[in-house]
């Protein structure tokens, strides 16, 4: 924690998470932020059918997955079709925003546990899930894997924008395998919490890997915690290498390596069957 700052605690259940998700009765400012947010991405990813954005940060705590879940909803608002998909396979949290089982997802996908994309329909239109599924011993080659570039050839058949949501990119190796594979990252980071050698290391960690850093969202701007919002701002960033210790993913993280090669591998594989399924309403346990 820097300069005494007080971390955003990941919401434990379905009703905590709900406090955060953008709404049509979030204040005026958090969805005009939101709105900025959206009107950039939608620029940047002119051009392809489906482009794909994975919500990032440099350390636990600055609220991605937040920003992730409440940017679909804002891309969705639009009457445009969105696949929000929880890639923090070690962690998983996007199925308590939606009140969804985290079972017969992402990782039963990858690992080839099962033929079907269990995709999930939720109380916003047009907003679809795919969650995490159980956690892996082995997300980081998962992720690499010949089976990720098959669903991801596989969703944009049938979507307009995937955002996936991926684990801190100081911490665990996952988020920068995905740099070939996708239009481009949107970077979180918490106002008065991270530390410059942070973020400077995390976007050199991505530039290495010919990774396309889109922006920024500055959360938290307020110094208020509970406040998960925060502003955007698109540009070419300075990178700096620093010597910076990468500290292991604890409570349930598996991984603490640095990922070397860009993990990119020919497409292979069979397109799994599409199956969407109306949300529940119930309040989902890890």
């Amino acid at each position: 924690m820097a300069f005494g700052k007080k971390v955003l605690r990941t919401p434990r259940t379905q009703n905590e998470a709900k406090t955060r998700m953008l709404s049509a009765t979030s204040p005026f400012a958090v969805r005009e932020a939101y709105n900025g947010i959206r009107a950039k991405l939608l620029f940047t990813g002119r051009g392809e059918k489906c482009p794909v954005f994975a919500v990032t940060s440099a350390m636990m705590h600055d609220g991605k997955t937040t920003n992730a879940v409440n940017l679909a909803i804002s891309i969705a608002s639009t009457a445009k079709r969105v696949l929000l998909i929880d890639g923090d396979m070690r962690k998983p949290t996007v199925h308590r925003y939606f009140g969804v089982e985290n079972k017969n997802g992402l990782s039963e996908i990858l690992a080839g546990l099962t033929n079907e994309v269990k995709i999930r329909k939720t109380e916003t239109e047009n907003l679809h899930v795919l969650t995490s599924g159980q956690i892996p011993p082995n997300p980081a080659e998962l992720f690499a894997s010949p089976q990720m570039d098959s669903l991801l050839d596989y969703v944009k058949q049938y979507f307009d924008y995937v955002i996936i949501d991926t684990p801190p990119v100081n911490v665990v190796s996952d988020a920068v395998i995905l740099a070939e594979k996708i239009t481009g990252y949107v970077f979180v980071a918490q106002s008065g919490k991270n530390h410059f050698y942070e973020l400077s290391y995390a976007l050199d960690t991505i530039q290495q890997m010919n990774g396309n850093v889109v922006g920024f969202v500055l959360n938290d701007v307020n110094g208020k915690s509970a406040t998960h919002y925060g502003n955007y701002r698109s540009s070419r960033y300075a990178y700096y290498g620093k010597s910076y210790y990468r500290s292991g993913y604890s409570h349930g993280y598996y991984n603490n390596y640095y990922y070397s090669s860009s993990g990119t591998d020919s497409k292979a594989g069979t397109p799994a069957k599409k199956n969407t399924e109306q949300t529940e309403d119930t309040s989902a346990k890890e």
